[in-house]
């Protein structure tokens, strides 16, 4: 441990600068970049039950309404949903380009679905997460007849306040600092164990004089010589 700290304290210079070239390179990167906003809306799958039916019709609507709700996932995150959506709100993207925005996730063991759109902008973004649910409810609906009793119904709407932004200048320019000064980290100790090598190699040089190898030691002709 004191050997690392020996080691930050030598290279310190080395830690700072390339620390502070990281920050604001991420943060150069992060400004750079097109962002994203994330906006999330919750939905849930409703099944129409006769009251006069008792338990065993809400039993039946529960069962109903699991199966439904895995049935709800492709339909949200299809092209044809996003094509209704994008003359709703009169967007300019293509079909495909919108159904890649959307994502579903089933919330576990309950009928509901968490719906999360990442658009160019904010207001785009929950707008088309609210928009999908009433789409998607029509459109499994048609599919499956007039007399279907489920339907997807909006359970939370997007708020602007929760809406995420991504790239974040601050979490690249954090990342960017860590790995500046994990890299000058690395610097600093390659320094420190380059200087006792060039320290050795210099040591004759330092005490003065030329040095001379040892003489071979005589052989046996030199002997009877």
């Amino acid at each position: 441990m004191q050997e690392l700290l020996t080691l930050v304290r030598r290279g310190l210079a080395w830690i700072i600068a390339l620390a502070v070239v990281g920050g604001v390179a991420g943060g150069v990167l992060a400004a750079t970049t097109d962002p994203t906003y994330t906006a999330t809306s919750m939905a849930y799958v409703q099944v129409q039950v006769d009251p006069e039916e008792g338990m065993s019709g809400y039993s039946y609507a529960a069962t109903v309404a699991d199966s439904a709700t895995d049935g709800f996932l492709p339909v949200i995150t299809s092209p044809a949903v996003a094509q209704e959506v994008i003359e709703e709100l009169g967007l300019t993207q293509t079909p495909t380009e919108v159904a890649a925005w959307i994502s579903a996730t089933r919330v576990t063991q309950s009928p509901a679905i968490e719906i999360q759109v990442s658009a160019p902008s904010s207001e785009v973004a929950i707008a088309v997460a609210d928009a999908v649910v009433a789409h998607a409810s029509n459109d499994l609906g048609a599919l499956e007849g007039e007399d279907y009793p489920v339907s997807l119904a909006l359970l939370s709407p997007a708020q602007d306040g929760a809406v995420t932004q991504a790239p974040s200048t601050f979490r690249y320019a954090a990342a960017g600092v860590v790995g500046g000064a994990v890299i000058g980290i690395i610097v600093a100790f390659m320094l420190a164990t380059a200087r006792p090598a060039r320290s050795r190699e210099a040591q004759p040089s330092a005490r003065g004089g030329r040095v001379v190898p040892p003489a071979p030691a005589p052989g046996p002709d030199d002997e009877v010589r």
